[in-house]
């Protein structure tokens, strides 16, 4: 089972056409020394040393009420049967039953008939599959047997229709010390985030006024290492103004202004931050001055966020026509790129697992968690509740080049930048689809970097 498992799953992984190189040895830190970690990693440290409310709030009682409990309660519902009523949480045995397959029979192929039989709402048959699966992944605890877990419990919410309140739980559930700690160490973050901002930094050179609207800013940890490199250009720094767009859900976006005009502050340089709380990216309106600014616009790995639903009206449509009017400098963005989670979850689970070694323990849980949460999201949500929706980076291409933008090469020091991350172990691949930069695990696409200009610029473009 175990060689034919892996032949599927590596012909699953192989979707995308292009050949993935492995990464030789990259320059030295000194080279790029001002966007390296350190004023990113100081930034996230004093976030995690905020003694505030939002971290007293993570009390015992309320993870007892998280959504293990709700899994408990699907499965009762599911089946009458009291030998079936078994959480589906990792933590649980799995119920004594007879297979009535053979051993060979694949995850993905039970996994297709639960999702068949979900569609037909069949809770007969799903119930029946739900337990196969269960006895036949709790043998092992690979990645992939963990994959076919949360997917299980995002068929039982789907069916009974409790899968937005699940996803609700699941966002609940991981705390902000696991968020910040993946968000410390994930290379494929740090790679992404060094890669937009060597691109606005080469963009920007010379500029006296320079504007950045971020989709999806969180904590606002991309921008210390630019707001450093910025504060030492030889010409001095320029006004420099952030907009920060994210779900008012989410995180609280005054203090995330407050921390980074204060990291500007100690870098000797002016910060003007505006906020935009809303779920509706695609009609937040910021306020910028079209002429005496160079715009840029940044999205990292959130536009999966964004509804795709509608044809006229589709907000992913609205959302590339809102960033046209803008009329940036610039619009960088990297994507997720495997729709199928399945096909994406296994290969970073067992990436990160190698690169964290024996103290990775806390951040492997939030990878767990994170996997989870995106195929309840991507299985069990449906119209405006559903919030993970992950395309392949053709999509994207697609989408982008219809809403009149054409993309910009890689440059020479931005994909130095990305190498320099991406070289930290034998597994990590890259390549190179025209000028989408493709950054992999073996020959698995995580991430696919560009970055795009509205086909007509404007003169302002020209630096000032």
């Amino acid at each position: 089972m175990d060689s034919d498992l892996c032949l599927q799953l590596r012909a699953a992984l192989l979707r995308h056409q292009i050949p993935l190189e492995p990464v030789q040895a990259q320059i030295s830190s000194q080279q790029h020394h001002s966007l390296f970690d350190r004023s990113r990693l100081d930034y996230l440290t004093r976030i995690l040393e905020e003694n505030d409310e939002e971290l007293l709030l993570q009390l015992p009682q309320q993870q007892q009420t998280s959504y293990q409990v709700l899994l408990r309660e699907l499965t009762e519902c599911l089946s009458p049967n009291s030998c079936a009523r078994s959480s589906l949480s990792m933590d649980t045995a799995s119920p004594p039953h007879s297979l009535s397959r053979t051993s060979t029979v694949s995850f993905h192929s039970l996994l297709m008939d639960c999702a068949r039989a979900v569609a037909a709402n069949n809770s007969t048959e799903v119930n029946e599959l739900v337990r196969e699966i269960i006895t036949l992944a709790s043998h092992q605890s690979r990645p992939v047997e963990k994959a076919a877990l949360y997917f299980t419990n995002a068929f039982v919410a789907r069916l009974a229709g409790c899968g937005a309140r699940m996803y609700a739980a699941m966002r609940q559930d991981v705390t902000r010390m696991q968020s910040i700690s993946i968000r410390m160490n994930l290379p494929s973050l740090r790679a992404t985030e060094r890669f937009a901002n060597q691109m606005i930094l080469d963009a920007c050179r010379g500029a006296k006024r320079v504007h950045i609207v971020d989709y999806g800013i969180l904590y606002g940890d991309q921008w210390p290492s630019l707001i450093k490199a910025l504060s030492e250009r030889a010409e001095g720094p320029p006004l420099f103004k952030i907009t920060g767009i994210d779900f008012p859900s989410l995180v609280n976006l005054e203090k995330t202004g407050n921390r980074l005009v204060d990291y500007a502050e100690s870098c000797g340089m002016h910060l003007e931050f505006h906020s935009i709380a809303t779920a509706a990216w695609e009609s937040a309106q910021p306020r910028y001055h079209l002429f005496s600014e160079l715009l840029f616009v940044n999205c990292q790995l959130r536009m999966r966020h964004i509804r795709e639903d509608g044809i006229i009206d589709s907000p992913r449509k609205l959302f590339f026509e809102k960033i046209l009017s803008f009329k940036p400098v610039m619009f960088s963005s990297p994507w997720c790129t495997l729709r199928w989670a399945l096909r994406f979850h296994p290969p970073l689970r067992r990436g990160l697992e190698e690169l964290s070694g024996e103290d990775g323990v806390s951040q492997l849980d939030f990878m767990d968690k994170f996997i989870e949460k995106c195929a309840m999201g991507v299985i069990a949500c449906d119209g405006q509740n559903r919030v993970e929706r992950i395309s392949s980076y053709k999509t994207w291409d697609r989408l982008a080049r219809k809403g009149q933008f054409g993309q910009l090469p890689v440059s020479k020091q931005a994909l130095e930048m990305v190498m320099s991350v991406w070289s930290g172990h034998e597994n990590f691949t890259y390549g190179m689809d025209e000028n989408w930069l493709l950054l992999g695990w073996k020959d698995a696409v995580l991430n696919a970097l560009s970055v795009w200009e509205p086909i007509e610029k404007l003169p302002r473009f020209k630096h000032q």
